[in-house]
């Protein structure tokens, strides 16, 4: 596909350590859009085939073939789709295809198999022991986020820690020191963030980014929601829920930006 020089849609993450990558690559992320490219393509994918399988538009997947940065949880189903290791596919290291992690609180999962093709003959997963010292641990704080009319933050005590790799920290995250998991009640965010979901915030990402999703502070309250700036120093505060929660304009210097969502997980209906 040949470049016309038009930029892509402005990427969530990268960009806040001043050089425009992804934090942790060490060969910049235009190979990692090739890398992409090539997986899809060696699977018969279209640039919409793939964005439909990851849950994201057409116009997204051609912003991370030039080089743009997913979200973490973007990154795994994407990992998952291809059949590819996400060390290959963020750093070109390990094995490109047959074997692939699920990074997750409580371990990682070994795939062993064909994956990525529809029909394709997959092994047990097995759990492997994992090496904490590969890992990080990222607070759960005893707090709810409202996605929906409000819900009150009780309290900032830590409930439990969960572990996710550092590699997979690295790549997403100004620091893991700058990290909290949070719990979310309300339906203002579906369907892209549902009711109890858990979703990880970075404390040094307060940028005003559009297109993505941010905590924010409202007296004794966190909301999370999508943020997109206007002329005359105005921001749009929106919701995916929109026929519930109809999106509406602040002043941006009256926000209190607690930290942008960067990952969440996702339940889904059994």
């Amino acid at each position: 596909m040949k470049n016309n020089g038009k930029k892509g849609p402005e990427p969530c993450l990268g960009g806040e350590k001043g050089d425009g990558q992804t934090p942790g690559t060490s060969t910049g992320n235009q190979e990692f859009g090739d890398r992409l490219k090539m997986s899809r393509e060696k699977l018969g994918l279209s640039q919409a085939g793939l964005g439909k399988k990851i849950g994201v538009t057409t116009t997204t997947v051609q912003n991370y073939e030039y080089g743009g940065s997913p979200k973490g949880d973007v990154l795994v189903r994407m990992a998952e789709v291809l059949g590819c290791s996400l060390d290959w596919l963020l750093l070109g290291q390990g094995t490109h295809c047959g074997a692939f992690s699920i990074e997750n609180g409580g371990g990682v999962f070994s795939v062993e198999g064909s994956v990525g093709r529809e029909g394709g003959e997959f092994k047990v997963p097995v759990l492997e022991e994992p090496d904490t010292d590969n890992y990080n641990w990222v607070p759960m704080v005893e707090a709810e986020l409202s996605a929906g009319g409000g819900s009150l933050m009780a309290s900032e005590r830590i409930r439990d820690y969960y572990a996710f790799r550092k590699r997979f920290i690295a790549n997403i995250a100004t620091s893991p020191k700058n990290l909290v998991l949070m719990r979310v009640s309300g339906d203002s965010m579906d369907p892209e963030i549902r009711n109890g979901a858990t979703v990880m915030i970075d404390l040094g990402r307060r940028k005003i980014k559009n297109n993505c999703i941010f905590a924010l502070g409202f007296e004794d309250t966190i909301i999370i929601k999508e943020l997109e700036r206007l002329p005359e120093g105005r921001v749009r505060i929106i919701s995916k829920n929109r026929e519930e929660y109809p999106a509406y304009e602040a002043e941006a210097n009256s926000l209190r930006i607690i930290g942008q969502v960067i990952w969440g997980d996702r339940l889904y209906p059994i």
